[in-house]
């Protein structure tokens, strides 16, 4: 069977956010409101930081630096001493509204892009047409909250609004990553920033007129990881295993899966690409990868074609086969304390919990079940 390229767009996050793990906030404004190291505070205050006037929730701190979540969704360390004329400014975090935003948005990019606007979207994109794509977003959003709910999932609403940003072509999408500190890998069709919370694209079908659907696999992609992080099914501010984030992705590449639309059978929900690398690798597949793939993110590093293709493979074995299991799985991940490192002992353990410890056994269930797919 022929091999499937795997492409370098995958490699979509930038960081791991628990990997900010501030260091945060002995900054003296905190103190003076009796607030102790640690975090997150119960209020937001506004902050000077190198000529920039922040405001938001601190979320974590100590005397070296502070990470404060911003009413616009964007992450922001910095030191301490940085930090001038604090002050407290609201009981509770309130992120921006969407039309808070879509002004901010406005005098962020120049006359090239127009800003529109959905329930859950803030959308920049290029004047004309091009305004279908927050439609789209948002009718994403619902196709993933909803079968979120299906499977038992509590959704909760955004904190802010989601911002994407389309742009006209892939050498500015790559042009403006560039200018921002973010170069990207050769073959990236689009990201998830979870720094700034905002998803990146270009409509790779705008030229040739095409239905969009035949080249969304990386907007579903991405749009999956940006809604999973902020309406709870994924933890944001804490370390969540790779292959469980970007199997729920791929999962929902398949048009049985986020066209919410209609109805499809199993067939429809396969995400035959996948399927395909996961068939691909069979010959030369290690024994015991699924304690391998749930321990650790390593293989990501070592052999990315195979670990998106088993996180596929696993996600939708146990999603088809112990949906409710795999719901339970998913909130007792999400449930994980923000900041904190998910060591390997402790990620075999949750699983184990749900899914059972012979995992010897559950590899041979997922090899019969792979083997009857189409």
């Amino acid at each position: 069977m022929a091999k499937r390229t795997w492409r370098g767009r995958m490699l979509s996050h930038f960081f791991t956010p628990w990997t900010l793990r501030v260091c945060a906030a002995g900054i003296v404004a905190l103190a003076a409101m009796g607030v102790e190291a640690g975090g997150p505070a119960s209020f937001m205050m506004l902050t000077h930081v190198n000529g920039r006037v922040l405001e938001g929730q601190p979320l974590d701190w100590d005397a070296n630096s502070m990470l404060l979540l911003s009413r616009d969704g964007q992450l922001h360390e910095f030191a301490p001493k940085a930090a001038k004329n604090s002050k407290k400014t609201g009981p509770v975090f309130r992120g921006y509204t969407a039309s808070e935003m879509r002004g901010l948005l406005r005098e962020e990019f120049d006359n090239r892009f127009q800003v529109t606007t959905t329930q859950h979207f803030v959308v920049v994109h290029p004047r004309g047409e091009w305004r279908a794509w927050a439609d789209r977003l948002e009718s994403l959003y619902r196709s993933f909250t909803h079968s979120m709910q299906v499977r038992g999932i509590r959704i909760r609403e955004p904190l802010v609004p989601l911002v994407a940003v389309v742009f006209l072509n892939q050498s500015e999408y790559y042009r403006h990553a560039a200018s921002n500190g973010n170069p990207l890998a050769p073959g990236t069709l689009g990201h998830y920033d979870p720094k700034s919370n905002r998803i990146f694209l270009f409509d790779a079908a705008s030229t040739s007129g095409d239905d969009w659907s035949v080249n969304a696999e990386t907007i579903i992609h991405e749009a999956t990881h940006q809604t999973a992080y902020n309406v709870g099914v994924h933890q944001r501010f804490a370390e969540q295993p790779r292959w469980l984030v970007e199997g729920l992705a791929m999962m929902f590449e398949a048009r049985g899966v986020w066209d919410a639309r209609s109805t499809y059978t199993r067939t429809d929900r396969i995400n035959f690409g996948r399927l395909l690398d996961f068939r691909y690798h069979q010959s030369s597949r290690p024994s015991g990868i699924i304690k391998s793939l749930v321990s650790s993110d390593q293989l990501f590093r070592t052999n990315p074609s195979l670990a998106y293709a088993e996180s596929w493979t696993l996600s939708f074995f146990l999603c088809e086969t112990e949906p409710r299991q795999y719901s339970r799985y998913l909130a007792t991940v999400a449930a994980r304390k923000s900041f904190h490192k998910y060591p390997a002992g402790e990620r075999v353990a949750d699983f184990t919990s749900i899914f059972g410890s012979d995992l010897d056994m559950l590899e041979a269930q997922l090899w019969r079940y792979v083997e009857e797919l189409p």
